[in-house]
């Protein structure tokens, strides 16, 4: 008997505690009034939109782990914005466990939207958190939030703990749109027209996310982040001070974002960060760096100023309409600017009064420049007057007004094309290798160089005056100039071997004081072959038929003019005007060949000639 007095005791008590709880037809608890507390794991759903007026109180307040709440497409309103002084829509009470809140509205709270700042392994979805006192939504670590929408909430549009999966939100007229701390992925996000910055986060991966307008900064990370594929568009907003992307600390990757129309680009204020295929357009400044940061940055719009060091390159074919403007201007060493393969257009060759496709700006070192084309430009292509020990390679200079490249000492200028530019093609200072370079068609020389140069297998022809000019100490070897307005070639104290110079309008070479001149071949040059001033030793050339048509040329010539202690032995002179001509004395003459000139020898008393074995032959 006693036995089923409890049982019937026990069923009792389950009947009365089933009807202090309203179950709805799938198992879940229904939510019909605020303020409500969920002190039981479960699956809980509002059934209706739930307003209270009441100030510094929780809307929903979850005190267990296991917890499900659907919002079910209803709001949660509080009693107002800047009611009271506390007061959250939905608030998880402790380091709760696999909480998942879903679809629906949370606003007019003095607090939080949704805290659950200490939640873990929880997930949050499809919520719209709006017009909140403190935060939108806040989430604890481990947790995903996922496709909400936050907007004109007091302070943060999302926080996110670490460890977070933060995916497709929309964060807009926020305090700040997203924080989001330590090992976090941060997806596809639109976090624009915040107060301050759109994103801000650390030792976290950052892709796909959308900041624009934001009064801050775009995106903003301080160490060890992965900054990919981002668009961060008008940050600084005007009234603001922002970047697109600002990383304030050390050790991280930003690339191939996209930044636009910020306060600046990109801005590295610590080392050690790695940067490579952004898009920098339309920002004040594109690019705001310490030094010790490892640079790969595009230019994508002109005029621009490189000012630390790294690897620069074209994102494709630059104009610039303004007048006596630098196209870009290089303000630091170890810098590698890589044009691409694409083309740096100025304003015009005749277009106002200065202006160079690329300057160097100041005493440079360490300068690489290649790969493109640099033209018309009021000065000169690439002025690099103030680079030492630089390289300049693949370029194409072309209807420049001055130059199409100058150098200071010390550097490699190889392969480069300069035609149709006001003055020099290339001049290269002391101590410089210039090779392979093709120069036709300028205002003056072709190529010029200091002393002390090495000067080999380049094409000089058409040039309006002389193909190559060498100073003292330099060796010219292996170059071909033709057609030139003045000399082929002139050196001096230099090595000139083993070059070919006709059709010149002067001379083919002309061979300064202290020179030797050896291994050349002369033809068809207007004035003479080979013009020797003294103590130069002219041996082993070709000279042929020079002071052609009008000219008056000799295969070799010494001038009156201190004229004195050239060597001049084992030449082949042929169809010359004159042969071998020595107006000065003290010279010696032996062991060359002469055929069909109208003179064959013409030399002055006074110079030695070689007899025997050694004499000079005519043939």
């Amino acid at each position: 008997m006693k036995r089923r007095i409890t049982t019937l005791a026990c069923i009792v008590s389950l009947f009365l505690l089933l009807g202090t709880v309203a179950w709805a037809g799938d198992g879940q608890i229904d939510i019909a009034e605020i303020p409500y507390t969920i002190s039981s794991s479960g699956s809980y759903i509002v059934v209706d939109d739930l307003t209270t007026t009441a100030t510094d109180t929780n809307g929903i307040t979850i005190d267990a782990d296991n917890v499900t709440l659907d919002l079910n497409g209803h709001a949660i309103i509080g009693a107002g914005k800047a009611a009271g002084t506390s007061g959250s829509g939905i608030y998880v009470d402790g380091n709760q466990y696999n909480i998942a809140i879903r679809n629906g509205t949370v606003r007019d709270w003095r607090g939080y939207g949704v805290y659950a700042n200490d939640a873990r392994n929880s997930q949050f979805e499809a919520l719209r958190c709006y017009n909140n006192g403190g935060f939108g939504l806040g989430a604890g670590s481990g947790s995903k939030i996922i496709g909400n929408t936050c907007s004109n909430n007091g302070g943060r549009g999302i926080y996110a703990s670490g460890r977070c999966t933060v995916t497709g939100n929309t964060c807009s007229f926020n305090d700040d749109g997203i924080y989001a701390g330590t090992g976090c992925t941060v997806t596809g996000n639109s976090s624009c027209s915040n107060g301050d910055d759109g994103i801000q986060t650390n030792f976290s991966t950052l892709t796909g996310n959308m900041c624009f307008g934001n009064t801050g900064d775009g995106i903003e990370v301080d160490y060890n982040c992965l900054v990919v594929d981002n668009i961060c568009n008008n940050n600084g907003d005007g009234v603001g001070d922002g970047a697109g992307i600002l990383a304030t600390g050390y050790y991280n990757r930003i690339t191939n974002n996209h930044c636009t129309g910020n306060d600046r680009g990109l801005d590295l204020d610590a080392v050690n960060n790695i940067v490579s295929g952004n898009t920098l357009q339309g920002n004040t400044t594109p690019l705001d760096a310490v030094a010790g940061n490892q640079l790969d940055i595009l230019i994508s719009e002109l005029p621009y100023t490189i000012s630390q060091p790294g690897m620069y390159r074209l994102s494709g074919d630059l104009s610039l309409s303004t007048t006596n403007t630098n196209g870009i201007t290089i303000d630091a060493d170890n810098v590698t600017l890589d044009l691409n393969g694409h083309a740096l257009i100025g304003p015009g060759k005749a277009a106002g009064s200065t202006g160079d496709g690329i300057y160097v700006d100041g005493p440079q070192y360490n300068i690489a420049i290649r790969n493109g084309t640099v033209r018309d430009w009021r000065l000169s292509g690439i002025n690099a007057s103030f680079a030492a020990n630089s390289q300049f390679e693949a370029l194409r200079c072309y209807n420049n007004g001055n130059y199409g490249i100058s150098t200071l000492v010390s550097c490699t200028v190889r392969g480069n094309t300069c035609c149709d530019n006001g003055g020099w093609g290339i001049f290269a200072a002391n101590g410089s290798t210039v090779s392979g370079n093709t120069c036709y068609e300028n205002g003056a020389r072709g190529i010029t160089t200091g002393s002390g140069c090495a000067i080999a297998g380049n094409v000089c022809y058409d040039n309006t005056t002389d193909g190559i000019y060498a100073s003292g100490g330099s060796t010219v070897s292996g170059n071909t100039c033709s057609n030139n307005g003045g000399d082929g070639i002139l050196g001096s104290a230099s090595t000139i071997s083993g070059n070919t110079c006709n059709s010149n309008d002067d001379d083919g070479i002309y061979g300064g004081g202290n020179s030797t001149v050896s291994g050349n071949t002369c033809y068809g040059n207007t004035g003479d072959g080979i013009e020797a001033w003294h103590d130069c030793i002219v041996v082993d050339n070709t000279c042929t038929r020079n002071g052609f048509l009008a000219g008056d040329g000799a295969g070799i010539f010494v001038k009156s003019s201190s004229g004195n202690d050239n060597c001049i032995e084992h030449n082949r002179v042929t169809d010359n005007d004159r042969g071998i001509d020595v107006d000065g004395s003290g010279n010696y003459i032996a062991s060359n060949r002469a055929s069909g000139n109208t003179t064959n020898y013409d030399i002055l008393g006074g110079n030695t000639t070689g007899a025997g074995d050694l004499a000079n032959v005519s043939f």
